[in-house]
């Protein structure tokens, strides 16, 4: 009996042994991450507006693509909220700033090598922003965030060592390092012509040359084509950088990204509905969004988006008049569009500093919504009236670069309309052109986005309302008192302190309306479900990098 027992015991255990050996085979194989899609195909409505080179590209999807063909010395780590705690070494390992806030010195990171096998060290540094300031392309970032202000000089210390040495303290300096426009060129692709930088210097597009087409070279992917027609984009193709400093990471998640571009946002809907691309992002209409949130075969993807405003010419009749700028502002009615164009999924906007960053007020709430009665005690004394209305032209673009714009304008008419005093004529171009008549401002009034090229409330004050730094905008708004607050503002590191200079900003910014901010958004991406590693943030950037899709 007591041998049965134990036969019985060893069975059970024996059992047991099989059972948990079974369990642990399988809990193995679970754990095995499925196949990668070596390829991964990206729609979107957008495009490069000029080039892939730092010294010009000033556009949210070319600096999306420079972000993936280079690399920073420091960048926000994904998820990012804008604290201090979010920066992340990149090419620079570590770094410090002086007690003064005048010297930030970097250590570099060792054995980093460009596409091409060529090393990088301290004098690439040096040599992308002396170059960058040089051009001072008056379109490109560096005049438009104005480096050339407050960089004083650039000091190759050692072969891995570099230190800016600053005019005064940015307080937005490491925030700056991580944008796209501070990504480090390669020497070899990005050479001066003459003997001084010029404009003739910047790199463009250069057809069935895609290695020509852009001086990067240090990040996670190359250029493998670059397809335009009649200076359209069609297609883009990127591959893993055999020599990517961060590789033993496994980065990029996605060997080859494949970006293919459409006329609207439709034709994308379709394509993402259909499994023609792996993800659709920029710009999807809210209603196809709202379509999809059900869809079993798709998931969206939300996030921080752009906020949105209205520029007004002021060099020429009728916007070099203050009283009619606050007349136009006094009438747009915010909530009509945030409701009949985006259904509710975004905000009425009252500063150009976005809702829950440093600097923001509701300043522009003074002004009112729809305020038809305020719009007509000012237009009165200049003549305006049902009878004699305040006529202009409100330009908006059709390329998808902005979302639903042609609805917006329409909206925005409506609503101006209203007033009964004021008469609107629209007038849209695709976004190449659209640019090429905000350069030429030939424009009466126009709407524009902002993406941010850092996360600070500098970022969305000194770009669009500072004298030397606004000319990208080419609205010829100018005011001393204006600069002087925001040099007050760039150079304090108090927090209490630049939260009081940007409060007077924005009320400024009312008294002269040089601007009027609309609405903020919300990004949105829509990828098939075997997508992962997108990541929509406060930096708004778009990371390949680290998208992938399983078999």
């Amino acid at each position: 009996m007591k041998d049965a027992k134990a036969v019985s015991k060893m069975v059970i255990v024996g059992v047991l042994i099989v059972v948990i050996v079974i369990a642990g085979v399988v809990g193995y194989y679970l754990t095995i991450p499925s196949k990668l899609k070596e390829t991964l195909i990206m729609g979107t409505t957008d495009s490069v507006e000029s080039c892939l080179d730092t010294a010009r590209a000033y556009d949210y999807f070319g600096l999306e693509i420079v972000q993936a063909l280079g690399s920073p010395l420091v960048a926000y780590k994904p998820g990012a909220t804008g604290v201090e705690s979010d920066f992340i070494p990149q090419l620079a390992t570590s770094w410090s700033v002086s007690d003064d806030g005048l010297h930030w010195t970097f250590n570099l990171r060792q054995g980093v090598k460009y596409d091409d096998g060529t090393e990088f060290n301290a004098t690439d540094v040096k040599y992308t922003f002396e170059r960058g300031m040089g051009i001072a392309d008056p379109d490109g970032s560096f005049v438009g965030i104005g480096y050339s202000d407050f960089i004083e000089s650039i000091t190759v210390v050692s072969t891995y060592v570099v230190e800016f040495n600053l005019k005064r303290p940015f307080g937005a300096f490491l925030s700056l390092m991580a944008y796209q426009g501070s990504y480090i060129v390669d020497p070899k692709y990005a050479p001066m012509h003459g003997t001084s930088w010029n404009v003739s210097d910047v790199v463009v597009y250069k057809d069935g040359d895609p290695r020509g087409s852009n001086p990067m070279g240090l990040g996670p992917y190359t250029l493998k084509s670059w397809t335009r027609v009649a200076g359209k984009d069609t297609e883009m193709s990127l591959q893993a950088n055999p020599n990517y400093w961060d590789a033993s990471s496994g980065y990029p998640k996605t060997k080859n990204i494949v970006i293919k571009f459409y006329a609207d946002s439709a034709d994308l809907a379709l394509a993402i509905t259909a499994g023609d691309v792996d993800v659709a992002y920029r710009q999807l209409a809210s209603t196809d969004i709202t379509s999809m949130k059900s869809n079993n075969n798709l998931k969206v993807w939300n996030g921080p988006g752009l906020i949105q405003y209205l520029c007004m010419q002021e060099k020429s009749l009728p916007f070099n008049n203050t009283k009619i700028r606050q007349a136009v502002a006094a009438a747009i009615n915010r909530t009509a569009l945030v409701q009949t164009v985006f259904q509710g999924d975004a905000e009425e906007l009252y500063s150009m500093i976005p809702i829950g960053m440093l600097g923001h007020t509701d300043a522009f709430k003074t002004l009112g919504d729809a305020n038809y009665s305020y719009t007509k005690q000012l237009l009165a004394p200049l003549g305006y009236n049902e009878n004699n209305k305040l006529v202009f032209t409100l330009w908006y673009e059709t390329s998808g670069h902005y979302p639903q714009s042609a609805q917006q304008a329409l909206v925005l008419k409506s609503s101006l309309e209203a007033s009964g005093v004021i008469s609107v004529y629209l007038e849209s171009r695709d976004w190449a052109a659209y640019r090429t008549a905000r350069q030429q401002e030939i424009m009466h009034s126009y709407i524009l986005g902002w993406y941010p090229d850092y996360i600070d409330p500098d970022d969305y004050i000194y770009p669009f309302v500072q004298s030397s730094g606004g000319s990208w905008l080419h609205q010829n708004y100018a005011n001393p008192t204006m600069d002087r607050l925001i040099e007050w503002a760039r150079g304090n590191t108090t927090e209490s302190a630049r939260a009081s200079l940007y409060g007077q900003i924005n009320d400024l910014m009312v008294q002269d309306c040089p601007i009027i901010p609309i609405y903020q958004g919300y990004a949105y991406a829509v990828s098939r479900t075997n997508v992962q590693g997108v990541y929509l943030d406060a930096t708004q950037t778009w990371r390949l990098w680290l998208i992938y899709a399983t078999e």
